[in-house]
């Protein structure tokens, strides 16, 4: 053979005996794994959410009259009481339309005093008028016109006083504006903010324009969390339910409660999944250094076994594999562990249940005691069924211990 067939046949050989070189050395280096038995447990399936600490109340107040503001009496921070004044508006309008209104009210009283005279009159007259058409002095036609006379005073009568009452309604409203230009406290607490300054223009809206809104009072006595739960959640989330909640400002502290209140109506943002709001009262938070509008997030214990035990085995154990049938009715997703047994991996369909953040029961599958491999992570993912194996004794005297 020339050195071009001898190159041929070289690159052959290669190919065939790099694979087979390949796969013999793989099965000489048994995969060193991690296990744990599978033994029963207490689960306590919880629900991650995350979400901002905030007041229990808290009030924003917003004007109801359009005014300069004149007076601040408070600054952030202070304790405030309820009824308090915190700021006052300008007057100068409410306070000119209560002059004008109290000039109707005058005016309707005095047309009401001319109508009751007019009234008085007539009928005084009609009276007269009668007696001597009893006497056939006055003829019925004159009577007539009397007694029109006296029914049209009557009606300007009821006129006058139904102006009086509009012109009095007119200026209960205006009183009632005036008061409107002085802010008060609605409660016991302390002012977290104050949105405006003296001499900005307060205006009664809804689009969130400069002078909307004036100030932020909150009872801060106790705090709560308010944390966003995904829609396939909520419906395992109860009220009442323990909650863990750790502050992003604080990781090292957890903060313990229970859910108060679980939203009816879903929040939504653009391009986000639904999520309902739900508010967790908050207990050891003494000593806690709290701004409003805090990130936290937080574990609220969807369940518990109490004393009774589930076989389980670690969660990192579980792969899931697409079910190959689509048209089945079983899960879309087929789950399996890796038992040990005689040095290989033995690949093992099982059925879930319940789960917490370590541990997910087996409801069908495996036996109690049976040696799971539960890692490392890498060897795990990379594992075949019936491959040769090496138990990690280092990390199997630790967990005996």
């Amino acid at each position: 053979m020339n050195r071009k067939q001898w190159i041929v046949v070289g690159a052959i050989v290669a190919l065939i005996a790099v694979p087979v070189a390949l796969k013999l050395s793989r099965s000489d280096t048994n995969k060193v794994v991690d296990l744990e038995p599978a033994t029963a447990h207490a689960l306590s399936p919880t629900v991650l959410a995350s979400g901002t600490l905030t007041y229990e109340s808290q009030v924003t107040l917003a004007p109801e009259v359009t005014g300069r503001v004149k007076e601040i009496l408070v600054e952030e921070g202070d304790q405030v009481k309820r009824d308090q004044l915190l700021m006052r508006l300008d007057p100068k309008l409410p306070q000119a339309a209560i002059e004008q209104s109290k000039a109707q009210v005058r005016q309707a009283r005095l047309r009401i005093e001319r109508s009751q005279v007019d009234f008085d009159s007539q009928v005084t007259k009609l009276k007269r008028f009668e007696a001597l058409k009893a006497n056939g002095m006055v003829d019925a036609n004159s009577l007539q016109e009397l007694s029109s006379a006296r029914d049209l005073a009557e009606v300007d009568l009821r006129t006058s006083r139904e102006q009086l009452s509009q012109a009095e309604a007119q200026l209960s409203q205006a009183e009632e504006q005036l008061a409107k230009t002085e802010i008060r406290s609605p409660l016991d607490g302390k002012v977290t903010a104050i949105y405006v300054k003296v001499g900005q223009t307060a205006v009664p809206s809804f689009s969130g324009i400069a002078g909307s809104v004036l100030v932020d009072v909150a009872d801060t006595t106790s705090i709560d969390a308010e944390i966003n739960v995904d829609e396939t959640d909520i419906a395992n989330i109860k009220v009442g339910a323990e909650a863990r909640v750790v502050p992003a400002a604080f990781p090292d502290k957890t903060l313990l409660g229970t859910v108060d209140q679980v939203a009816i109506a879903p929040r939504q943002q653009p391009g986000q999944n639904k999520s309902y709001p739900v508010r967790i009262r908050l207990a050891n938070t003494v000593g806690v250094v709290f701004h409003p509008g805090m990130s936290c997030r937080a574990e609220v214990l969807t369940g518990s076994q109490g004393d009774v035990k589930l076989l389980a085995v670690p969660v990192q154990a579980l792969r899931y594999e697409d079910n190959p049938d689509k048209s089945s009715k079983e899960e879309k997703s087929l789950a399996s562990v890796f038992v040990h047994a005689d040095g290989r991996a033995a690949k093992r369909a099982v059925t879930t249940g319940t789960a917490d953040d370590s541990y997910i029961a087996i409801t069908s599958g495996l036996k109690e005691g049976e040696q799971i491999i539960v890692g490392p992570a890498k060897t795990l993912l990379f594992l075949l069924d019936g491959e040769k194996v090496n138990i990690n004794i280092k990390a199997d005297l630790a967990a005996k211990k």
